[in-house]
């Protein structure tokens, strides 16, 4: 008898961890996620630090420093009228505390964390699987060739592609702004030192016109007063 019972709760059991693996969660996603980032070959080093921070050291990127989880989302998979055995998709945010700033806007950045950010939930094997042994698992099901590498690597990445490339293009955009800004202020600049320029030339022409004007001025009285001179000497 006791030991029927203990075989009734031993299937009570597994029954119960069963159906806590086939509801893929927050908890069960960063536990996969943990491990994932853990196991990829460019990570040297991963540990948990506590409150949702982690010591990380990575030679693919490189990065040496603290990683913090921002949030984590589980939604159910779309994928209407095809069945897949993917439920469920995860997606972790997180940041790199220590990643300098200036680097946010590298394409090579954007990538790698990227690969880091999804896990997808089969239903079948009752886990959380990873990027490629996704894209794998569906080549399989459907018999696609190599072609379904980009394909799927787009359906995944796509909108960091998009990112990337409008990051790349406001980047741009205000270079060429600032370039023509800085040209601008260049020919307003040079513009300012001609009319000062001009200003003192002015002044200086100014000047003369005003010398001249007094040179006349008294060379008229001198001719006025020889005039004065000549004629008094001729009425006497």
């Amino acid at each position: 008898m006791v030991y029927r019972s203990k075989i009734i709760v031993l299937l009570l059991g597994i029954s119960l961890t069963h159906v806590a693996l086939a509801q893929p969660d927050r908890d069960s996603l960063l536990e996969a996620w943990e491990r994932y980032v853990a196991a990829l070959p460019g990570t040297s080093s991963f540990e948990a630090s506590g409150d949702g921070m982690y010591l990380l050291e990575d030679t693919d990127l490189p990065y040496t420093g603290d990683v913090r989880v921002v949030g984590a989302l589980v939604r159910p998979a779309e994928s209407p009228g095809v069945q897949t055995g993917f439920t469920h998709i995860g997606m972790v945010e997180f940041e790199l505390v220590d990643w300098p700033v200036e680097r946010l806007a590298s394409q090579n950045y954007y990538y790698w964390l990227a690969d880091r950010q999804t896990l997808h939930y089969s239903a079948d094997e009752q886990r959380w699987v990873d990027p490629a042994s996704y894209q794998a698992s569906l080549a399989s099901q459907y018999g696609l060739d190599g072609n379904f590498g980009a394909l799927s690597f787009m359906l995944n990445y796509g909108i960091w592609v998009l990112m990337i490339t409008l990051i790349v293009f406001v980047f741009l955009a205000v270079h060429r702004q600032t370039k023509k800004a800085r040209s601008l202020m260049d020919e307003t600049k040079a513009i300012n030192q001609q009319a000062r320029e001009n200003i003192d030339r002015a002044a200086g022409l100014q000047d003369e016109v005003l010398s001249i004007a007094r040179a006349t001025r008294d060379l008229h009285a001198e001719s006025n007063e020889l005039l004065k001179e000549m004629l008094a000497a001729l009425r006497n």
